[in-house]
């Protein structure tokens, strides 16, 4: 009687062990996803908004202006200087119509600065190899200065040497 009366016996072992290893797999990613998701968020997304912020200014930019500083500039350098004289042409780069009309405007301001800034350089300084670099700088910041004092408001984006002659 005892073998008839045997109970179904359940298997647990297949089933239930089967949805706990799932469970614990897709736990598993879900944690390691956020790690990552996490990470990115974290150390990427500086590069993405300045990436954003470059596309941004790019499109609010229109056509580039280039404002020719003519006639050369020329200059006597220091009488100790083995050099005599520095002759520099320029052309100021803009993206605003406003900022390439006020450069026109304040021309006479701006060229009498910048004859004050290259009469004032040494030729091994500019023979250097940052010397010329600095002094593009220089020239940048005296142009810019010029046009924020006017009242415009805009951005002087560069300044270029088309001509550089010592002698």
């Amino acid at each position: 009687m005892a073998d008839k009366e045997k109970e179904p016996v359940e298997v647990v072992g297949s089933n239930g062990s089967k949805k706990k290893l799932i469970f614990l797999i897709v736990g598993a990613l879900v944690l390691i996803g956020g790690a990552v998701g996490g990470t990115l968020m974290l150390l990427g997304g500086d590069n993405e908004s300045e990436s954003q912020k470059d596309i941004v200014e790019e499109v609010v930019k229109g056509d580039p202006v280039y404002v020719d500083l003519k006639p050369p500039f020329t200059v006597n350098l220091d009488p100790d200087d083995a050099v005599g004289f520095l002759q520099v042409s320029i052309q100021a780069l803009t993206f605003s119509a406003d900022v390439a009309e006020g450069i026109e405007k304040h021309k006479p301001l701006i060229r009498n600065n910048l004859i004050i800034l290259f009469g004032g350089q040494k030729s091994a300084n500019l023979r250097s190899p940052g010397g010329k670099d600095k002094l593009q700088k220089d020239a940048l910041g005296i142009v810019q200065s010029v046009i924020d004092e006017s009242g415009l408001g805009g951005e002087v984006d560069n300044v270029f040497f088309t001509s550089f002659v010592m002698q």
